[in-house]
């Protein structure tokens, strides 16, 4: 299988599964394969259903990096099914919409940068079409994945619609930016060689939520690169993004863990 720099495959996605559709799809039992689509602003969206084998017991939302939905972000997925989630990874660019350059990847995820309330109606659509089609789910979670992990912080600015969050190498902060708001419990996993998201930025985010006595902590993996926990990924070298197998296996088995952990928090959360 060949590779962008990126590490996006260039194969295609697996055929679906069949579509369930947001007005219509509560009570309805998901499947993997389906897409869900949603709507917001105007636009459809579809997520991508991934289902354990066995009994749910929590429910996650993957929010992807700048690609959107590709190979990736859905072996992510079948991970986290695998320790009993059901998952949806969410669209964040419309139905229709994949990401085939690093030109396109730009444009569209910094158009999201731009407008971060944008960023978070779509994520939040995504949330509440996905959990009326896993009532069974006992708990909600989320991670975001660089490009990923700034638009679940924006969602949580505006609604608290999980119950804990994970955002791996997160592409964090606006410039005027204010995450003092959010009460959700959050993992961060970070590289010192980010050069998406400096460690400067990354505290500046941990000191606003530390303000509000957010239950939030910051793992810092020295010399690692953003993205590093993507395995398709080139590893060494002169990149600005790149795996590091020092780290990638401490960061995934701390994010199950603490996904993993919120079982039995069952508190409200926003309608």
């Amino acid at each position: 299988m060949l590779n962008h720099p990126t590490g996006r495959p260039t194969t295609a996605l697996p055929a679906s599964g069949g579509i369930l559709m947001s007005e219509t799809a509560t009570g309805q039992l998901a499947a993997s394969g389906q897409s869900l689509v949603y709507h917001e602003g105007g636009i459809d969206f579809s997520g991508q259903i991934v289902m354990p084998n066995g009994t749910v017991s929590g429910g996650l939302i993957y929010v992807p990096d700048w690609y959107g939905i590709y190979d990736y972000p859905l072996a992510e997925a079948r991970r986290f099914a695998s320790l009993g989630f059901a998952v949806m990874v969410v669209d964040i660019y419309g139905a229709g919409v994949r990401i085939t350059s690093d030109a396109e990847a730009t444009q569209a995820s910094q158009f999201l940068r731009d407008n971060p309330r944008t960023a978070s109606r779509r994520v939040q659509a995504g949330v509440r079409a996905f959990r009326d089609i896993v009532p069974e789910a006992p708990f909600l979670a989320a991670v975001g994945f660089s490009l990923g992990g700034f638009c679940v912080l924006e969602m949580l600015t505006d609604a608290p619609l999980v119950h804990g969050a994970v955002i791996l190498s997160g592409a964090l902060g606006q410039p005027d930016g204010d995450y003092a708001a959010i009460e959700t419990p959050i993992r961060f996993h970070h590289g010192t060689r980010d050069a998406v998201a400096d460690v400067a930025r990354v505290t500046k985010v941990m000191a606003w939520l530390d303000a509000k006595g957010c239950d939030c902590a910051l793992t810092l993996y020295a010399g690692a690169k953003h993205a590093f926990t993507n395995p398709n990924l080139p590893s060494g070298g002169d990149g600005w993004l790149g795996y590091d197998a020092r780290y990638a296996g401490e960061a995934n088995a701390a994010t199950e863990s603490f996904l993993l952990s919120l079982k039995g928090n069952t508190g409200a959360l926003a309608a």
